[in-house]
């Protein structure tokens, strides 16, 4: 219920601006959930079924949905949180589905649904963030040609921001100063593994991150191994200053104090913290991952 209504939030801002109160001539019909055939037992089979089914009784030409703006945005909650736990293959043939679908429906309900994927997919602060997901998604509706050049600027950019430190490649390279003024970069960091952490030292998460990281049993086992760099990228450089004394001085500490990192930018800095898993040739292993997940995949090393 609560991952429901943070979403419902985060979509209710991010279309806003797209509700159409004009008239339309449809008769609404609320979107209900499906029915399960019930010959399909098997869990995945069924979670299957309802995510290729789940939007078999909307008519994507009626922009009376876009008057009865709720029911959509419920619908759409609900299709994430099946999507979600549904297997990746199944996910995807979905979504290609539903992209489709919105793409050739109304005008109105094609921005609806861009900006419901946004919110779900691309949002700093939505639960569901899935940067492969939300790429499959803009790849396709860049290629409809049914965009502005200005509203194409915009999807290639959040595209390209999304392929930068994609897992399973190299991560992008900085340079970076420490608290003593001497300059190190992410290459040169010698270890098996790095656990690279983007934070902000007025982020409340980030503290308590970094506290789970202090007392981690993995970390501590794995010290010889596992390398943890913190990097601040934000503006405020004396801030900073004050804050890296309290930090463990175990890890490697920066700070992009030139504001390289910022350029392009060369990582995507909105949501903090942004954790990244690293291995000795510094390609991503897991990305903007929470500090559990990373913990797990360390155990099982």
């Amino acid at each position: 219920m609560k991952k429901t209504i943070l979403i419902l939030c985060a979509i209710a801002c991010m279309t806003s601006c797209n509700n159409n109160k004009g008239k339309t001539g449809n008769t609404f019909i609320p979107l209900k959930m499906i029915d399960v055939p019930a010959m399909i037992t098997e869990p995945g089979e069924r979670s299957r079924y309802i995510v290729d089914h789940f939007w078999k009784m909307m008519n994507f030409q009626d922009t009376s949905y876009l008057q009865n703006v709720q029911n959509l945005n419920v619908h759409f909650s609900a299709y994430v949180d099946y999507l979600v736990s549904a297997n990746p293959d199944a996910a995807i043939s979905s979504v290609s589905k539903l992209v489709d679908s919105a793409l050739n429906g109304n005008p109105k309900i094609t921005s609806h649904f861009r900006a419901m994927f946004e919110a779900a997919f691309y949002s700093p602060n939505s639960i569901y963030r899935n940067e492969e997901l939300y790429i499959f998604i803009l790849e396709k509706y860049l290629k409809s040609g049914k965009y502005s050049d200005s509203e194409r600027v915009q999807m290639q950019y959040q595209l390209d921001l999304a392929y930068r430190n994609r897992l399973g490649t190299k991560a992008i390279d900085f340079k970076f100063v420490l608290e003593d003024g001497s300059r190190k970069s992410l290459y040169g960091i010698n270890s098996a593994y790095t656990i690279l952490m983007f934070f902000d030292p007025d982020c409340p998460t980030c503290k308590t991150v970094m506290e789970e990281m202090k007392v981690s049993a993995i970390l501590s086992k794995m010290s010889a191994s596992v390398k943890v760099l913190t990097m601040y990228a934000g503006v405020d450089y004396e801030r900073w200053m004050k804050e890296v004394v309290n930090l463990n001085k175990k890890w490697i500490n920066g700070c992009d104090k030139e504001m390289k990192l910022s350029e392009g930018p060369l990582y995507d800095l909105r949501p903090t913290p942004a954790i990244y898993l690293l291995d000795k040739n510094k390609i991503v292993l897991l990305k903007d991952a929470p500090f559990k997940i990373i913990e797990e995949y360390l155990k099982k090393l």
